[in-house]
């Protein structure tokens, strides 16, 4: 219960980053964004309609199409959002001199990318979903077989350039540039706070150093290897650990063979009981 209300929290939290990012940066200067935003900007030029009731109003036909074409899970994923993120749009809005944060275009283009790529990243690490426009090629994907990457790459293009209308032609490159900025940090947002490294020893002295680590609460998988030139069997012994451990592991090695050789590699994601779940003392089992 308290992860979810945590997620839930978190939900929220990236939503209103995202609302924040389209009344402060993207609106003021005409940047053309996609999606459900790029949508309600259209409307809210074409015809006086509030952004916030356009994004709500799409939020609400896209999750019954998602409910019976793609499943229920998704649904749930999508509903916090689908009623945050309008309602975020119409609150943000309404805050004095919100519009005039920025007078400069570049400054607000790489903002918008940074501050609603954030809000997104969160809410994806939530185990949440934005909605609106994203299902639409989900459903796609999985009735014609169209790769999800087209179908919404296509579709945003489509709702970028609906938008020169009413704005200035460099407003689109803009917009490039922000959408760009957006998906590296979803990237670093969903990355953060998970690099590990995975070290990898050869050694004849594999057993000493296994005890070695086992004694300094290290994990250790030992698999069967052959060396290439002797031909000699041998195990590997590997262990994935958090950054701050690396020096240490690494002066533990060198103690018990200075001539081993080592391999590190960067990981970013690690699963299983020590690390996304609580460690359990095996041998008390035994």
């Amino acid at each position: 219960m308290k992860k979810r209300l945590i997620n839930w929290a978190m939900i929220v939290i990236g939503n209103f980053l995202l609302a924040v990012s389209v009344c402060a940066f993207i609106v003021p200067f005409d940047i053309t964004v996609g999606g459900a935003t790029g949508v309600g900007v259209i409307l809210s030029k074409a015809c006086s309609v509030p952004m916030w009731l356009t994004v709500l109003i799409i939020n609400a036909v896209c999750l019954p199409l998602a409910w019976i074409f793609v499943g229920r899970k998704l649904v749930e994923g999508s509903l916090l959002s689908s009623l945050v993120y309008p309602l975020g749009l119409s609150l943000v809005e309404k805050i004095p001199h919100i519009t005039e944060i920025s007078n400069n275009l570049m400054l607000s283009t790489v903002y918008a990318g940074v501050i609603g790529g954030i809000g997104v990243g969160i809410v994806m690490k939530a185990e949440g979903s934005t909605g609106g426009l994203d299902i639409p090629p989900l459903i796609l994907q999985k009735k014609l077989r169209i790769p999800v990457k087209t179908s919404m790459y296509a579709m945003d293009a489509c709702i970028m350039l609906l938008q020169l209308p009413f704005c200035e032609t460099d407003r689109v490159l803009y917009g490039i540039i922000s959408a760009f900025i957006f998906t590296q940090l979803i990237d670093r947002v969903l990355l953060l706070g998970e690099k590990m490294y995975e070290v990898t020893v050869v050694t004849e002295h594999f057993q000493e150093l296994r005890d070695a680590l086992l004694q300094n609460d290290y994990g250790v998988t030992m698999e069967l290897a052959e060396t290439g030139l002797m031909k000699k069997s041998i195990k590997e012994v590997t262990s994935t650990i958090s950054a701050r451990s690396l020096k240490h592991i690494q002066k533990l090695i060198r103690s018990i063979d200075d001539t081993a050789f080592v391999r590190i590699a960067q990981v970013t994601t690690v699963l299983g009981r020590g690390f996304d779940r609580e460690k359990v003392d095996l041998l008390k089992k035994i």
